[in-house]
């Protein structure tokens, strides 16, 4: 295997983007680094890959105790508790999914993930002001027009 020369660049811009990113941006990155390593795990599952499919798993999983570590369950509302339980069920669900073998409850913690992660970049940008709440809620109702007529399907 060659070894690229321009790895130690790569590397550093990593760096820097990390060091430099602001509390949301990171939060949006260690989703994205989750459900990478989910993707990785499922295909390591389909070519009954066990080293690549334990690393990959237990690297999405240690991602997910990471976001759990950053929730203010003290200062918190009623949103971090229910965020800390969904984070909690996914890390377990990982490690079942490890156990069975089953790319279907990965594909489950992918689903999460992705969900969470739109919601997080909302967030951030009606923050920033590139979103209106208005403009977040309409997008949602498209993406999802079942769930959303008859009132609220909350679990």
């Amino acid at each position: 295997m060659a070894v690229n020369p321009y790895n130690k660049y790569i590397k550093q811009y990593q760096t820097n983007n990390i060091t430099t990113a602001t509390p949301e941006k990171l939060m949006i990155m260690l989703l994205d680094g989750a459900i990478q390593f989910l993707q990785k795990a499922k295909t390591a599952i389909d070519e009954k890959n066990l080293q690549d499919r334990a690393t990959n798993l237990e690297s999405a999983r240690k991602i997910i105790r990471e976001l759990m570590r950053t929730i203010d369950l003290e200062n918190g509302n009623d949103v971090a508790h229910q965020l800390f339980r969904l984070y909690n069920k996914m890390a377990m669900k990982l490690i079942k999914a490890n156990v069975s073998k089953n790319s279907q409850l990965v594909q489950e913690v992918i689903d999460d993930l992705a969900n969470i992660r739109w919601g997080f970049q909302k967030a951030i940008e009606i923050q920033s002001g590139i979103s209106t709440v208005e403009d977040v809620m309409k997008e949602q109702t498209e993406m999802n027009p079942i769930n959303n007529e008859g009132g609220n399907n909350a679990e």
